[in-house]
C-alpha cells in the first residue's frame, strides 16, 4: 500500500503518493475525507449580502452573533436577526467590509467608510473620537486601528492608533491615557492586515511586516519590520492557528510563529497562483477549524466574476492539502444552541433537513462551534452529509518499460456508497494523457487492464468516504 501523501499539484508527477488533482477532498488526521455539503439552519437570509460576520464572547460569558450588510449590523437571536445598526444605517462601497472585534463586554464592528461602532447590549453607534478604520483588533488592554480616515490626517492607508488604556472611546493622543497614532513609512503600500501574536502585534503590508510590541510611554508602541520581502493579500487571508498565522502572500502560502516567515506552499504554490484571479486575490478568506486543525482559504477563480467560488484545504497537523468547489460570501464560527425535539418543526421543514446531521455534530449541543458560511445572505453550517468527490494518482510505470495495470485496491477507514474509476495512459511523461479503462468498483478493489509506460488513476466517490492509501498492481511487459 502507499500512502496518499495529499494534493500536490506542484511536485513531479512521478511522485509516489500525491494526487496530481482532486475534487470536494479535505485531509484529515489519518487520510482523506469527502468535504461536507451545506446545512440550512434556521436563520432567515439577510436582505443583502453579508459582508461579515462574527461570534464574540463577554466577560460575563454572554455570546452575541453578528452580521453586516452594505447597510446594515444584524444581531441574530432566537434564529432571528435584529437590527442593530446605529440611527440612519451605512453608506459603504462594494469593497468594504464589516470586521469584528471584542474589548470587555463592548462589541467593536469597523467598515472602513464610517467612524467605529460600539455596541455594550442593544444597538452600535458611533465612537465619536474613533477614526474610520480598514481593521480593528483588540490586544494588552488597547483598540488597535489600522489604515484610517480621520478629519486631522485624511485617508491613511499606513497608519495605526491605538485608544487609550482600557478605554475604547479615548482615541486623540494622549500621553496620560496612552492613545497615540503612527505611521509605518519603511516599506511602501498600505496595511492588508493585522493580527494578534501572543502579546505581539504583526502587521502586513503587501511585500512587507511588522511587529509591534507594548512598551509604555513616551513611544506606547514599538514597531520592528521583518527581514524579506513577504506580506499577505488581506486581513481575512491571515489566519491564526493559535500559535502561528498562516497566510496568503502575493506569490506563497507562509507560517509566522513570531520569529521568521517559512514557506509551505511548495505542493501547490503555482496551481493556486495560476487558478486564482489575479484581480480578486485580496478578496481571499481563511477559516481555522480549531477540531479539525484544518485551514481552509475561499478564493476567486478565474473562472469568477469576482465571488468567491473555490477553496483550498491546509491540514495544520499532517501539512496535506485538498481541494473543493464551494461558493460564499462569508465565512464565520456558529455557536449552537440546544436543540429538543420540540424545537426540529420550527428549524426544520423537513426529515430531508436533518437526516445529513451526525448524531454526534456540535450542531446538536449548546456550546457546539460549528464552521459555517454565508451563501446569497444566507447562513448555512458546514455539515456532515458529504459531497461526491474524487482523487487523481500521481503517474504509476517507469520511463523505459512497458507495465500493464491490472489493479487498484484501495484502503478505506469508511467505505463509500459507490465508486468508479477512469485509467489514464501516455508513453511519455510529456505526452497528453488519452482515456483508458473504467472499470467498477467491488471489494475495495477495482479490476482493469491496460498496458502503457504511464498510467494515472481518477477514483470517484459518493458517500461518506475515507481513504488513506493505494495499492496498483503491474507486471512488466518489456522494454521498447
Amino acid at each position: 500500500m502507499q500512502e496518499l501523501l495529499g494534493f500536490a499539484p506542484d511536485l513531479p508527477s512521478t511522485t509516489p503518493g500525491i494526487l496530481t488533482d482532486c475534487e470536494n477532498l479535505v485531509p484529515t488526521l489519518t487520510g482523506f475525507k469527502a468535504a461536507s455539503q451545506l446545512q440550512p439552519v434556521a436563520y432567515p437570509a439577510l436582505g443583502d449580502e453579508c459582508r461579515g460576520a462574527a461570534s464574540v464572547l463577554r466577560l460575563d460569558n454572554q455570546r452575541r452573533f453578528f452580521a453586516g450588510t452594505p447597510t446594515k449590523l444584524y444581531e441574530g437571536v432566537s434564529n432571528a436577526w435584529v437590527d442593530r445598526s446605529r440611527a440612519g444605517g451605512y453608506t459603504s462601497g462594494a469593497e468594504n467590509r464589516w470586521r469584528f472585534a471584542q474589548f470587555g463586554n463592548v462589541t467593536l464592528a469597523t467598515n472602513q467608510a464610517d467612524k467605529i461602532q460600539a455596541s455594550t447590549g442593544a444597538g452600535f453607534d458611533d465612537i465619536p473620537e474613533a477614526p474610520q478604520a480598514r481593521i480593528i483588533i483588540t490586544t494588552a488592554g488597547f483598540v488597535m486601528a489600522f489604515a484610517t480616515v480621520d478629519a486631522t490626517y485624511g485617508d491613511m492607508a499606513d497608519m495605526w492608533w491605538c485608544s487609550g488604556l482600557y478605554d475604547h472611546t479615548a482615541w486623540t493622543p494622549d500621553q496620560a491615557k496612552q492613545s497615540a497614532n503612527g505611521r509605518f513609512l519603511d516599506t511602501p503600500g498600505e496595511i492588508r492586515a493585522a493580527k494578534t501574536l501572543g502579546s505581539m502585534v504583526v502587521v502586513y503590508k503587501e511585500s512587507s511586516m511588522y511587529i509591534g510590541q507594548y512598551v509604555g510611554p513616551p513611544v506606547i508602541w514599538a514597531w520592528q519590520p521583518v527581514p524579506g520581502e513577504i506580506g499577505a493579500l488581506s486581513q481575512e487571508a491571515v489566519v491564526d492557528i493559535d500559535t502561528a498565522h498562516v497566510f496568503i502572500g502575493s506569490d506563497d502560502f507562509w507560517i509566522y510563529d513570531g520569529s521568521r516567515p517559512a514557506s509551505i506552499g511548495a505542493p501547490v504554490r503555482q496551481w493556486f497562483f495560476d487558478r486564482a484571479h489575479p484581480s480578486f486575490l485580496y478578496r481571499t478568506h481563511g477559516y481555522f477549524d480549531r477540531v479539525s486543525g484544518i485551514v481552509t482559504w475561499y478564493f476567486v477563480s478565474k473562472q469568477s466574476s469576482g465571488e468567491l467560488d473555490n477553496c483550498i484545504f491546509y491540514n495544520t497537523k499532517t501539512k496535506r492539502w485538498g481541494r473543493a468547489a464551494r461558493a460564499i460570501q462569508a465565512t464565520v464560527e456558529y455557536i449552537a444552541t440546544a436543540v429538543t425535539y420540540d424545537d426540529l418543526g420550527s428549524l426544520y421543514a423537513t426529515y430531508d433537513d436533518i437526516s445529513g446531521i451526525a448524531y454526534d455534530s456540535p450542531q446538536w449541543f449548546a456550546g457546539g462551534a460549528t464552521p459555517a458560511v454565508f451563501v446569497g445572505g444566507e447562513l448555512k453550517l458546514i455539515g456532515d452529509t458529504p459531497m461526491p468527490c474524487s482523487l487523481t494518482t500521481w503517474d504509476i510505470g517507469d520511463d523505459a518499460a512497458f507495465t500493464t495495470i491490472t489493479r487498484l485496491r484501495c484502503r478505506f477507514l469508511r467505505s463509500p456508497v459507490s465508486a468508479a474509476l477512469q485509467a489514464y495512459w501516455k508513453n511519455g511523461l510529456g505526452d497528453v494523457l488519452a482515456n483508458g479503462e473504467v472499470a467498477g468498483f467491488d471489494d475495495g478493489k477495482f479490476d482493469l487492464l491496460w498496458s502503457a509506460r504511464w498510467h494515472r488513476l481518477k477514483l470517484d466517490f459518493t458517500g461518506p468516504v475515507e481513504i488513506t492509501a493505494v495499492n496498483p498492481s503491474l507486471s512488466l511487459d518489456g522494454d521498447r
